[in-house]
């Protein structure tokens, strides 16, 4: 099966070095000392390019005020498969087409285009009325799949039946932050 995902940069040595880490001090106390297994999987994000079509604000428009600036700009939003959360991506996304002989570590987004469509425009448009104060309308330009791989470290022996503490690791070194 061939995918197009992010370039990884983590090797899994340097993946087993934060996981050792264990995500916080109680993890580190709890599971520090159990044997660590390492999984590569692929989760499915979609890259979604937003039209932004500016309006002036109705007090602007009553006043017949015309604002300055951009009529219109293009957007880009990252919203993963997983949650459904959207980010910004200020970058273009570096992808390369990987071949995956085991398509059990390849996780697609179960969520309606409709659903992703909407979690990107709901914090494009609340971050463009906070940094320009203008009202906007999106429109959807273009919509495609980047997968994003993680290492999946599973903390002590994997039995059927038990439940197993997990830590995922982004691979390609890229953070989201959620603050918007």
């Amino acid at each position: 099966m061939r995918i197009t995902a992010t370039p990884k940069t983590m090797s899994p040595e340097e993946a087993i070095r934060k996981a050792r880490g264990g995500g916080n001090a109680l993890g580190r106390a709890m599971y520090g000392s159990k044997s660590i297994t390492l999984k590569l999987m692929y989760l499915e994000s979609r890259e979604v390019i937003l039209q932004l079509n500016y309006q002036p604000a109705p007090l602007l428009r009553w006043l017949h005020i015309q604002p300055k600036g951009p009529e219109s700009q293009r957007i880009r939003m990252i919203v993963e498969g997983t949650r459904c959360t959207g980010s910004y991506a200020e970058d273009p996304i570096e992808t390369e087409t990987v071949e995956v002989e085991d398509e059990g570590c390849v996780q697609n987004t179960e969520f309606p285009d409709e659903k992703i469509i909407a979690a990107a425009k709901r914090p494009a448009l609340r971050m463009v009325r906070r940094q320009i104060g203008r009202v906007a309308t999106a429109d959807v330009v273009s919509m495609r799949s980047v997968y994003r791989p993680y290492y999946i470290a599973f903390y002590g022996e994997l039995k059927m039946g038990e439940r197993v503490r997990y830590l995922p690791i982004a691979a390609d070194g890229f953070r989201v932050d959620r603050t918007i």
